[in-house]
């Protein structure tokens, strides 16, 4: 199921703002979503290859948006 398209603009938005953001600071950075809600968009959008999840230095997983090359 695909999550709400606001969702999805405000999560790209915040993640625009905040490259390479930890998903912990995501998740703060959007206090009016559930950390369930924040999760699920941040796999929806990595699965659709709009953002990549990197290994942080901390062990964690940060968040940058993606760069695609069309032909």
């Amino acid at each position: 199921m695909k999550p709400d398209n606001t969702i999805i603009d405000h999560i790209l938005h915040v993640i625009a703002l905040a490259p390479r953001a930890r998903i912990e600071e995501v998740a703060k950075l959007t206090p009016e979503l559930t950390l369930r809600e924040v999760f699920y968009t941040l796999c929806y959008l990595s699965r659709r290859g709009q953002l990549r999840l990197i290994v942080d230095g901390q062990g964690g997983f940060a968040v940058t948006t993606a760069v695609r090359l069309f032909n």
